[in-house]
């Protein structure tokens, strides 16, 4: 029973065409390819605009619209040139036990949040300099 089919009907192979697949397939492409790029162009206007008006940004995204390397990136945050933004810090207390005398001791650490360039700084940054530039007409 595990090798024969419980119903014995033929089945026929040859149901749709080629020449009807690809008729299909040429009325649907256009309209699916016209959906996809509106998706596309949508979303990546949203993501712009809300990056445009946000006033902190990641370091991957700052590194992946300004077309430079996290290593490159880290080295303009360690010079100066770009800055990041505060962060809010917690405070975590843990009860651990010493593992040489035994008893419990108070642990508190200090918890930062993760960093972020601060994009008010950078847009100022790169005014000031436009008006600076001796190149541009006023």
């Amino acid at each position: 029973m595990s090798d024969q089919n419980a119903i014995q009907v033929a089945i026929d192979k040859k149901a749709v065409s080629k020449e009807l697949l690809n008729s299909v397939v040429s009325q649907l492409l256009p309209a699916l390819e016209s959906a996809l790029s509106a998706t596309i162009v949508n979303s990546i206007s949203l993501q712009l605009t809300t990056l445009a008006n946000s006033p902190t940004i990641s370091k991957k995204d700052f590194a992946a619209i300004n077309g430079i390397s996290s290593a490159v990136l880290e080295k303009w945050i360690a010079n100066g040139v770009v800055l990041l933004a505060p962060t809010p810090s917690t405070t975590i207390t843990q009860q651990r036990k010493n593992r040489k005398t035994g008893q419990m001791q108070t642990v508190v650490m200090e918890r930062h949040g993760n960093a972020l360039i601060n994009l008010e700084a950078w847009r100022e940054k790169n005014r000031q300099q436009a008006i600076k530039c001796r190149y541009i007409n006023r």
